[in-house]
């Protein structure tokens, strides 16, 4: 059902964000970005209408390319290659955001609706890393927060794939995502004990360890605790760090991924359901 509004008067933002919700999981995501387009185009005035539309622009669909990797947008086109990582049971471990006890149908169920997802509702974003037409790994960030300007990142490559360069490539470019395209001020990573080669390589990369977070986490195969490794990268490091910088220097990249942009602090909590 198609609200009706008036065109003297301006919409009720919150109706509308809650009415273009619906129609993403009824018609899908094309529907719902066409109609809070045209929304806009009637109602230029309405500030708060344009600030949703930012949400829905297809910029945050859009492949990264950098160097020699692509990353994509997590979508049910990618189910083979996500089924295949579910079943290798330690490499899904590692990445925690990726349970082992998945079954197709929930695999399939959850890459639906983060096909459809908009960033402040999920608070979360999910890209499966190619090199070529190949997928090598996935890249995310999970517990994005925009009053602290905070998200946890999380990634893992294929062992057969974990180059320096393809790592540096898809480090980089998310990197370059998480600071500028959301504006966040800080990037963290929990890395668990049993993984101390993914902290150090981290660290070369300009993360600082924090501290350890002790048996944070119970482990199956280990029958143990595990302590979690806390890491992290400000974005005055980001800016500061030579090597960084200087590697991401040679790199072609879209306006979206260098030019750093500031949403309101309360863009979570007004998503929230």
């Amino acid at each position: 059902m198609i609200p009706a509004f008036n065109s003297q008067m301006p919409p009720d933002v919150d109706a509308i964000r809650d009415w273009l919700s619906r129609l993403r999981s009824q018609q899908g995501l094309a529907q719902a970005q066409s109609t809070i387009i045209n929304l806009t185009h009637r109602f230029p005035e309405e500030a708060g209408l344009q600030a949703l539309r930012d949400w829905y622009d297809a910029v945050w669909w859009k492949p990264i390319e950098f160097g020699a990797i692509r990353l994509e947008r997590r979508n049910p086109d990618h189910f083979e290659f996500l089924w295949s990582l579910v079943v290798q049971k330690d490499f899904a471990y590692q990445l925690k955001h990726l349970p082992p006890n998945l079954t197709p149908r929930d695999l399939m169920l959850i890459l639906t609706n983060e096909a459809n997802a908009i960033i402040p509702e999920s608070r979360s974003i999910t890209w499966v890393i190619y090199k070529g037409d190949q997928p090598i790994g996935l890249s995310m960030f999970v517990n994005i927060n925009f009053k602290n300007r905070t998200a946890e990142q999380i990634m893992g490559i294929l062992p057969e794939f974990d180059s320096s360069f393809l790592v540096a490539d898809a480090y980089f470019s998310s990197l370059s995502f998480a600071f500028n395209t959301l504006g966040l001020n800080k990037v963290q990573g929990l890395i668990y004990d049993t993984n101390e080669s993914a902290a150090n390589l981290q660290q070369r990369f300009g993360f600082q360890r924090e501290g350890v977070i002790r048996q944070a986490v119970w482990s199956e195969s280990d029958q143990r605790y595990l302590d979690l490794i806390q890491i992290s990268l400000l974005y005055e490091e980001f800016l500061a760090g030579r090597f960084i910088q200087r590697y991401i220097g040679r790199e072609a990249r879209g306006d979206f991924l260098t030019t750093r942009r500031h949403w309101p602090r309360s863009t979570s909590e007004k998503f929230r359901g």
